[in-house]
């Protein structure tokens, strides 16, 4: 378990450090015991100030404004939202800069498939980082998780994946890296004595990667008792709870958000699931039956303003009556988020949530990996602007070899469009069953 220094955990640093991080926890904590009549009216106050910088600082919003002739003046309430546009994220795949209010240097870029196959580029400040981590420690705080607890973190994570280590600590950070791409039995005894020597107060995971090292411990009869496994990212099932629950002890605290931090939900320590209103408002579009599209509008990211973001997630209905926590945070009903099936590498192993093969790949209308056999990986891809083949080939090779590992077989497929399933939505990653290698 080696210890590393250098500047891919600068993020994490910087929030940590940030002058503002003491208010914005105290402001976390407060709105939390806020009634919903005091949310509504933070939430306004926050729309009305943010719609009107976007208005001048944003080319997006600048040139909206002045076409549309809606004053910007005008938005002043959340039943003012509706005179917006809605975003499609094909706005943000094609013209991403347009919404900038910052300069990009101020800022940290972030690329994503997300569920949809049409790949985005987008950016947030710092304040905007702090605020989301104040966010989810006001939740981990509702579990008895105290700030700055000792993490262990496995997700598809560039630093744990690029050295092929298994482990790897951040000093003074209170992190300490497991590498998702080497959960086997071989691997298990290596990772469970890092582990012990580490002493994780909490598990932050993908479901998927924290479901595989569940499975590994409880075949050998061991157990890892956490005060909490928090996870995000993948839809859980309750089997995958049980599981953690009776490896780790500590409760599971779920959270959903989106790499473009439109809107942020989680768990409470009642069972209820909640909507976070002071990190976003949420606007729940009809789509069907008993079934709703989240609309997110941020209030926390002055330098990239987004209104009425369609995420492209659904919900069903939400439980009736308050929840027994006694917080006005809304009620959120079960959301269908990134359901995928792990891939297999040449040599067996597992690799879960396969999206980071394609997260931070540009250019691209849309795009696929699909595994056609183990070890076996074709990128289908639909060019956008500024696509560059070579360079996007590149890079897809580069993914495979640092998360899947050497003798892989890649291969690049250009399409005018990639099939939709049955629900009319683009899998970002397939697993091709049934084909001959």
């Amino acid at each position: 378990m080696a210890p590393v220094i250098g500047p891919l955990n600068l993020q994490h640093r910087v929030r940590r450090a940030h002058p503002l991080r003491v208010v914005m926890g105290w402001t976390s904590a407060r709105l939390a015991r806020a009634s919903a009549e005091e949310l509504r009216r933070d939430q306004e106050r926050r729309l009305r100030r943010l719609v009107r910088w976007a208005a001048v600082r944003s080319p997006f919003y600048r040139r909206w404004f002045a076409e549309s002739g809606v004053d910007p003046r005008s938005i002043r309430s959340l039943s003012d939202l509706e005179r917006l546009p809605l975003l499609q994220r094909r706005d943000l795949a094609e013209r991403p800069e347009q919404f900038r209010a910052y300069p990009r240097r101020l800022m940290w870029a972030a690329h994503s498939s997300g569920t949809t196959g049409t790949p985005v580029t987008v950016y947030r400040t710092q304040g905007s980082s702090v605020y989301e981590l104040s966010a989810l420690e006001r939740q981990w705080g509702w579990f008895g998780v105290r700030p700055g607890a000792r993490r262990a973190i496995l997700r598809g994570s560039q630093f744990a994946a690029e050295s092929g280590g298994l482990t790897k600590e951040v000093p003074g950070n209170n992190q300490m890296f497991v590498s998702s791409f080497h959960l086997e039995p071989q691997n298990l005894p290596a990772i469970l004595a890092d582990l012990r020597v580490f002493g994780p107060e909490v598990i932050e995971a993908w479901p998927s990667s924290i479901t595989l090292l569940a499975s590994l411990l409880r075949d050998v009869g061991e157990r890892l008792p956490v005060a909490a496994v928090i996870t995000s990212s993948e839809v859980i099932t309750a089997a995958q709870q049980a599981l953690m629950r009776e490896v780790f002890s500590g409760p599971v605290v779920d959270h959903y958000g989106q790499t473009e931090r439109v809107a942020m939900a989680g768990s409470c320590d009642a069972g209820g699931y909640h909507v976070f209103p002071d990190y976003g408002i949420v606007e729940l579009l009809p789509t069907g039956p008993q079934r709703w599209e989240i609309v997110g509008t941020p209030l926390h990211n002055w330098g990239f303003p987004l209104f009425r973001y369609r995420t492209g997630d659904e919900v069903g209905p939400a439980p009736e009556g308050p929840c027994p926590c006694g917080r006005a945070f809304p009620s959120l009903g079960s959301i269908d988020g990134r359901v995928e099936d792990a891939f297999t590498a040449a040599d067996g192993r597992t690799i879960p949530l396969p999206h980071s093969l394609i997260k931070n790949l540009t250019g691209v209308r849309e795009t696929q990996v699909a595994q056609l056999a183990p070890g076996r990986f074709e990128f289908r891809l639909v060019p956008g602007p500024g696509f560059d083949a070579a360079a996007i080939e590149s890079l897809a090779r580069n993914n495979v070899a640092r998360f899947v590992g050497p003798d892989q077989t890649v291969t690049f497929q250009l399409m005018d469009r990639l099939p939709r399933g049955s629900s009319g939505k683009l899998k970002p990653t397939l697993v091709v069953r049934d084909q001959a290698g």
